[in-house]
């Protein structure tokens, strides 16, 4: 009886699937992590996104992270220009439309040259990936009523939509200026197609874009940080990058957005690993395009956000919570949110992710949500909320690893 328990019991040993569920994730070091936050930083400086056809009214919000092979991918989410998010906010209708934008960001570190003359050069890539986009199909949508289009055409008074094109700007120069103009720009757009009648990058084919620039060994933007990440983190990355949605608009106070004229605004989201297996980090930077002058482009952050997060056997996210990290003091730049910037973002959701068929977030989506304003303001201060994983992702394909 001995003998046959041995057995079994190697046996088990040597099939791990009857055991645990295997680790999905790998711990990383503090200097691991720090490497990674700053690093993204200095890459999302350089990422803009912009919408709403011949002049640009509107920014995307623009989520990034590391793949597991050490290269970059990211989601553009540009919000519908014509919602008045914050009036909605008060009156408990909030809602808002949304079309979507991924792509991968790639760095060669040789570039192979034909001339022995030359040195040899680093390259970026930056390339659209489809099958997470929402692409444009017709250019030249008129919602006035006229004969003419909206996205391309200035003699038209209509509101441009989420059916004209976006683009994304990725800068290479050596020092990062203005992002909605960059200096030695890669550029991509969502258009499904050409419209030859018109001119210019929103009219044209742009799935992706290659280049060489200073600004990749100046902000070591190929650098390798080290440490492991898995398939599965890129999962709860792009879980976290559909799901955060921040905003001046959602709170319960006058805020920018409810001014015209006050600028454009937009948020950039870096997501990354923690030490913890189970902890991922979100940095959030604030991008706001006002000209005073010749200056409009300023960038400010990050906000930091640390997240617990659960899962099952089966890879599913389960349950977790959100917290705001507190204010950085005595020169911290990292694990910390910067003081400047913490009145700049109020309001930030998790709410259920965008997809094919449901392109609007409506008003049910918001209440209960998870929810944090770190604002100063201690009266008005939520630095922490519960997660139910479960309920957030239902009904979609994001929660099936």
């Amino acid at each position: 009886m001995v003998r046959r328990l041995l057995i079994l019991g190697l046996l088990l040993c040597a099939h791990p699937t009857w055991g645990a569920a295997a680790e999905r994730t790998s711990p990383l070091s503090a200097t691991e992590v720090k490497c990674s936050a700053r690093q993204l930083a200095r890459v999302q400086r350089r990422l803009t996104s912009v919408g709403a056809g011949l002049i640009t009214i509107n920014m995307g919000n623009n989520a990034l992270w590391n793949l597991p092979d050490g290269q970059f991918t990211g989601l553009v989410r540009l919000l519908d220009p014509g919602n008045s998010r914050y009036l909605d906010f008060l009156e408990g209708k909030e809602h808002f439309a949304e079309a979507d934008l991924a792509f991968d960001l790639i760095f060669k570190t040789k570039t192979s040259l034909l001339d022995p003359h030359r040195p040899s050069l680093r390259q970026a890539t930056l390339v659209r990936r489809d099958l997470g986009t929402n692409l444009v199909v017709d250019h030249a949508i008129d919602n006035s009523g006229g004969s003419q289009g909206c996205c391309f055409s200035d003699d038209v008074i209509c509101s441009p939509d989420l059916t004209c094109p976006m683009i994304l700007n990725f800068d290479l120069a050596a020092v990062p200026g203005d992002s909605v103009h960059p200096t030695v720009p890669l550029l991509i757009n969502d258009a499904a197609a050409a419209t030859p009648e018109f001119t210019g990058p929103l009219a044209r084919l742009l799935p992706s874009a290659s280049g060489a620039g200073p600004g990749i060994v100046a902000d070591r933007l190929d650098q390798s940080c080290g440490g492991r990440l898995t398939d599965f983190d890129a999962h709860v990355f792009e879980i976290l990058a559909r799901t955060i949605v921040p905003s001046n608009c959602y709170i319960p106070a006058p805020s920018d957005c409810a001014n015209v004229g006050a600028g454009l605004e937009a948020f950039n989201l870096t997501i990354f690993r923690g030490t913890d297996p189970h902890v991922y980090r979100v940095d959030i930077y604030f991008v706001q395009y006002s000209c005073i002058g010749d200056d409009c482009y300023s960038t400010g952050g990050p906000i930091a956000l640390e997240l617990h997060v659960n899962w099952d056997a089966q890879g599913r996210l389960t349950t977790g919570d959100v917290d705001v990290l507190p204010a950085c003091r005595g020169g911290e730049t990292t694990d910390c949110s910067n003081p400047l910037v913490l009145d700049g973002l109020a309001g930030i959701f998790l709410v259920p992710p965008i997809f094919a068929g449901h392109e609007e977030e409506l008003p049910a989506a918001f209440h209960g949500a998870p929810y944090l304003n770190p604002t100063s303001d201690r009266s008005r201060q939520v630095l922490h909320a519960k997660i139910n994983w479960m309920t957030l992702l239902k009904n979609t394909a994001l929660n099936q690893p």
